[in-house]
């Protein structure tokens, strides 16, 4: 009896001594497997740490958002955070059009002093986290144009303080919480999200009879959080000891469970070890992502419109097959543009459109034929297409200096601001690359999407029209009608948002906004103007009333030109923005006004120059 006994204690101390061990090799794994992760972040501030949680959430993060990290300890000095004055609080987050890929991550609602945030135009996927609703300084959220999914969180319907909110043109599903705040926004808050149903987008919940004595089931459905789906036993402990009560009455059944849960006990760490290893695989390997992953390259059409290249098709193939995540330098609303550098150093660029925006291939490549035959010197050039089995790929002349919006808005002190001469030679020039779309091609063309972000800029900074995706063929006098809005809001004319009807004096309105941009300085959804309910074309007009025009002006032009020389194409922007349709000019007549306000600056008889709206190319010199 006492052997037995002594044996039941040598076997149960053993189990302790392994199991201790086990719990102390587990823990070391984890600190090293962490450790190579990400460093330490005791020298940041709270804020500095929720930001760096929020990249480490991000798959592509390391090249966008290289300021972020532990060598810059102040999270105030990073690409797009602004802190409160003579504080280390986040004020504003804009990392908007970042090409950013992942999931928001729940750390962001440590940032409580946070008034602005601005992640739209990213690749952003999963759920919109709850920890948004301890936000509650937030007074600007826009999270629109990504991937996001499943049902808005009621708790943003407790941020009191905000008053603007985007959440639109994402995959958001199931009823729209009709609590605090969320009650008052309407429906252009939740556009494009056709999974939304509730009184602000006036799409009725519908339900249907249950199976079993529930609630009726919404349709659209909504998705249940990852919780409410686990058993509650999940994360309950096993009853260890009632274990081994049971084998008490055995050596051998001891000796057993002893096993079974030091077995038990290495398969899950070794299971942890592995998700752990293989999530930092991923995230370090960016790089490894190929534009024709899942495609035979073997099968695809090459088609150049201009027989000048020094490239055939193997050439051209080569090139693109090695393209990845990182020769990403832009999206846009049809596609992801790449950076294509062929070895002779040539540099070109390559959109990316997938074959689910395609309804007719054999359309689509007929007016990319058509577009290639077009020339202008403000127009980005169209060299070829390459089809793909699982996309299409458009080749473009690469433009080295970016577009407008980058170099307008979020350039640095440091790096120079545009000077009005340059503002000015890009209105112009932008100008004759929509006037030549809109009178010269034949059939004409409406782009439907001007905009500062597709106007690029070359070495010389001379403005060239980009991004023809959204734009539509028009054979002869016939106007397209779409069900579809496509464009930007801010730029679109307000009888298209009604109608969906695309005409030229629609993109007369966009240019006029972009004019207004020039002479500003400011976006056409400015934070601040947002704040106050107000948008740049509001703003400007009630300046314009006020009499107070130096108001609009940005002081950085008047650097270079008085406010005399300003007015007269303030009075153009605003011709370019009436409400009536009627009343704005062609954008040939939009031409002859710029041109004779900049080409001199006393009136001359350029104003009177042309005496029809049709452009004449001779005369015109384009």
């Amino acid at each position: 009896m006492f052997d037995k006994e002594s044996l039941v204690s040598h076997l149960n101390s053993k189990r302790c001594y392994f199991m201790r061990n086990l719990s102390l090799w587990s823990c070391v794994c984890l600190l090293l497997v962490t450790s190579v992760l990400h460093i330490p972040t005791s020298a940041l501030s709270p804020d500095g740490e929720a930001l760096l949680s929020f990249k480490r959430s991000l798959l592509n993060a390391n090249r966008t958002l290289s300021s972020w990290n532990e060598s810059h300890p102040n999270p105030c000095l990073w690409l797009g955070v602004t802190c409160l004055p003579k504080s280390d609080r986040v004020y504003i987050l804009n990392i908007s059009r970042r090409n950013l890929r992942g999931i928001i991550s729940s750390k962001i609602g440590k940032l409580d002093q946070l008034r602005r945030m601005y992640l739209q135009g990213n690749f952003l996927i999963g759920n919109i986290p709850d920890e948004f609703g301890k936000l509650q300084r937030l007074k600007i959220l826009d999270i629109s144009n990504n991937g996001l999914m499943g049902s808005i969180p009621q708790a943003i319907g407790r941020l009191s303080q905000l008053s603007f909110l985007n959440l639109s043109a994402n995959f958001l599903t199931g009823k729209i919480p009709a609590v605090g705040v969320l009650a008052k926004f309407g429906s252009l808050s939740f556009s494009s999200n056709p999974g939304l149903c509730g009184s602000q987008v006036k799409v009725l919940c519908q339900s249907v009879p249950p199976s079993t004595p529930n609630a009726p089931i919404l349709i659209p459905t909504q998705t249940a959080p990852a919780s409410a789906l686990a058993p509650a036993s999940v994360n309950e402990s096993l009853p260890v000891t009632g274990m081994a009560n049971a084998s008490t009455g055995s050596h051998s059944t001891d000796l057993r469970s002893i096993l079974l849960m030091s077995a038990v006990g290495i398969v899950g760490v070794s299971l942890l070890l592995a998700v752990l290893c293989v999530g930092a695989f991923i995230v370090h390997k960016k790089n490894s992502s190929n534009l024709y992953q899942g495609n035979n390259i073997e099968g695809s059409k090459l088609v150049m419109f201009h027989t000048d290249l020094p490239y055939n098709r193997d050439d051209v193939f080569k090139s693109i097959e090695n393209l990845g995540d990182s020769d990403i330098i832009g999206s846009g609303g049809f596609g992801t543009v790449y950076r294509l550098v062929m070895d002779d150093g040539c540099t070109f660029a390559v959109k990316k459109i997938g074959k689910q925006g395609i309804s007719s291939q054999q359309l689509f490549e007929k007016e990319l034929g058509i577009l290639g035959s077009f020339k202008h010197q403000n127009l980005v050039n169209l060299r070829g297409y390459c089809n793909a089995p699982l996309a299409s790929l458009l080749i473009y002349d690469f433009l080295p200096k970016g577009n407008l919006d980058e170099n307008l808005h979020e350039k640095l002190l440091c790096e120079g601001r545009l000077s009005w001469n340059i503002r000015m030679n890009v209105a112009v020039g932008s100008a004759r690359g929509i006037a030549y779309l809109h009178h010269d091609c034949v059939p004409r063309i409406i782009h439907r999407g001007i905009k500062s972000s597709n106007v690029l800029l070359d070495e010389k900074l001379e403005p060239h029209v980009s991004d023809f995706g959204l734009a539509k063929l028009l054979e002869g006098e016939s106007s397209h009608v779409t069900t579809v809005v496509a464009g930007t809001f801010g730029y679109l004319a307000p009888e298209y948002m009604q109608s969906g009807r695309a005409t030229e004096k629609g993109d007369v309105y966009s240019f006029g906004v972009m004019l207004l941009e020039l002479i500003s300085g400011k976006r056409p959804t400015d934070a601040l103007l947002v704040e106050n309910n107000l948008n740049l074309v509001i703003w400007a007009t009630s300046c314009v009333k006020n009499n107070v025009i130096e108001e609009i002006v940005d002081k950085s032009c008047l650097e270079d030109t008085s406010i005399e020389h300003i007015e007269p194409i303030l009075q153009v922007a605003l011709q370019c923005i009436s409400p009536n349709p009627e009343e704005r000019p062609t954008m040939d007549r939009v031409v002859q006004l710029l041109e004779a306000e900049t080409l001199s600056s006393v009136p001359s008889e350029l104003t009177n120059f042309y005496s029809s709206p049709v452009s004449d190319l001779e005369n015109r010199e384009r």
